[in-house]
């Protein structure tokens, strides 16, 4: 494309040695990836300012630069662009490059502090049985047709998201589901692409050290809703931020289907659910008809996911009946509630839960299918806030018998800083708790001290096969479905710890 063109299609003022007939074919933010062709995107970031990366960029072969205020010096045969917000351009022309992949699909977004991937696996096992072709972009990676390809974050940047749309489509994909996060959101990752389908899950305290407060934190959400003007908006009404959603989003015009609740509020509700080790039952209601629904998934928190599945179906005119279907023939999704199957006679189970509400969730779905003993190895984030270390150790003690406290990914915080705040918590509520740094040993301990039907939750990690490391440490490879069955076979999984096989 050439650049002229590119710039009138985005309404980009020319500036400075602008060349409207230099060919652009890539996007990056980041210089090491600058090529012939690529327009280099100043972005300001974090901890560094992006105009300080022009010359590597340059040096590298781009010649059309980005930026929100010109650099003191401009280098000989550069075309510079200013925009107001540089992190929503480099959105758009990523989009304009690609081809506007978005509008070559149906695409489908969800949006929440937890369930996301649940409920975007659940509305893809409906789309499937329907015989759709469908990719699924989220915490997992990216799933074109069950091959998953591995992306760097939930919502990646836009120049890799839309590359990766637009292979899909080409390789035949009809429907996109996304998981939406507000990180991508706030930082405009998503910007420009229209949503057929937006979904809301449920806002619970996460991420406050980006948003600040929760209100912010609500409003960053609820962008994804003013992408999906003309489509639907499916929202689980089952907590006040959820009403809030719904009626405010209904007040911008958008059509609302309302999920979660079991009263007559909801346009679609649950019925008689029971669960079980084997799953989750219930009914589905709706205006038009019910149908019974069996999920595969433990856990009847699953089933408010499942209804905002169902709810975007409906949206789209998917019938009860297909819905029921797709719902009941869903694989379980790894790391939720993901149950090890072993001769040893335990009840063991990896969850991702690492916030304060997927850890309650977590718990309390566990005790409802026994009332044998649970004991939970767990961590939690280091860059999360001091005060919901402290909840995360408040939840563990009210929700598990015995506690073993053990490393996660610690980013910036130390493990002794971690530990200072949820077995500050752990101890005020008289839990009994022990630590294990190691987190190898951690799960080795925890299967180890169980007997035959006793239960073992290893909460934190879920599907992730990393840990990241204290102090710039790196990070090390980490399968805890491994760890686990390497333990019921009655050896130390440390075995498997990458930092053992380092040479010192």
């Amino acid at each position: 494309m050439l650049l002229g063109e590119l710039a009138s299609r985005l309404q980009l003022p020319s500036t400075a040695q602008f060349d409207a007939d230099r060919v652009v074919t890539a996007v990056t933010h980041d210089s090491r990836l600058a090529a012939p062709g690529t327009i280099f995107i100043a972005v300001p970031g974090f901890r560094m300012d992006g105009t300080k990366f022009i010359p590597d960029a340059v040096d590298r072969g781009s010649n059309v630069v980005v930026c929100a205020q010109l650099p003191e010096e401009l280098l000989p045969g550069v075309s510079y662009l200013l925009t107001a917000d540089v992190r929503s351009t480099m959105a758009q022309i990523a989009r304009e490059l690609n081809g506007r992949p978005d509008e070559l699909v149906r695409l489908y977004g969800v949006t929440g502090t937890n369930g996301k991937t649940s409920t975007a696996y659940f509305l893809s096992a409906i789309l499937r049985h329907a015989k759709r072709r469908v990719g699924v972009m989220g915490t997992i990676g990216f799933d074109v047709d069950g091959k998953i390809i591995e992306t760097p974050n939930t919502t990646p940047e836009a120049p890799i998201l839309h590359d990766l749309i637009r292979t899909a489509v080409e390789g035949g994909t009809e429907d996109i589901i996304m998981e939406v996060s507000s990180h991508s959101l706030e930082l405009q990752r998503v910007s420009g692409m229209v949503f057929d389908v937006a979904m809301f899950t449920n806002l619970t305290e996460d991420h406050l050290e980006l948003h600040g407060t929760m209100e912010e934190y609500y409003c960053a959400k609820k962008r994804l809703f003013g992408q999906a003007t003309t489509g639907h908006a499916v929202v689980d009404i089952g907590s006040p931020w959820g009403e809030r959603a719904a009626d405010e989003i209904a007040a911008a015009g958008n059509a609302v289907i309302r999920v979660g609740r079991t009263d007559q509020e909801a346009d679609v509700r649950p019925e008689h659910t029971q669960t079980g080790l084997t799953g989750t039952t219930f009914d589905l209601v709706t205006a038009s008809g019910r149908v019974p629904v069996q999920l595969r998934a433990l856990g009847t928190y699953h089933v408010r996911n499942a209804l905002v599945a169902a709810g975007a179906a409906l949206a789209q005119g998917y019938p009860l009946e297909v819905i029921a279907e797709g719902l009941s023939a869903a694989e379980p999704v790894l790391g939720r509630l993901e149950r090890v199957i072993n001769d040893d006679g335990l009840d063991v189970f990896i969850d991702y839960a690492h916030t304060t509400d997927a850890l309650d969730s977590c718990l309390t779905a566990v005790r409802a299918l026994t009332d044998r003993p649970i004991t939970l190895v767990f961590g939690v984030l280091g860059d999360r806030i001091p005060r919901l270390r402290k909840e995360m150790g408040t939840v563990a003690a009210a929700g598990a018998d015995y506690i073993i406290l053990t490393e996660d990914d610690l980013k910036v915080s130390s493990l002794a800083e971690v530990v200072a705040d949820v077995g500050g918590a752990l101890d005020a509520a008289g839990a009994e708790w022990e630590l294990i740094e190691n987190r190898w040993d951690a799960i080795a301990a925890g299967v180890a001290r169980a007997r035959a039907g006793d239960v073992v939750i290893v909460a934190g990690k879920g599907h992730e096969r990393q840990l990241i490391l204290p102090d710039g440490g790196g990070i090390v490879h980490l399968d805890e479905v491994e760890a686990v069955k390497t333990a019921m076979a009655g050896q130390n999984p440390r075995i498997l710890d990458p930092r053992e096989l380092r040479v010192p």
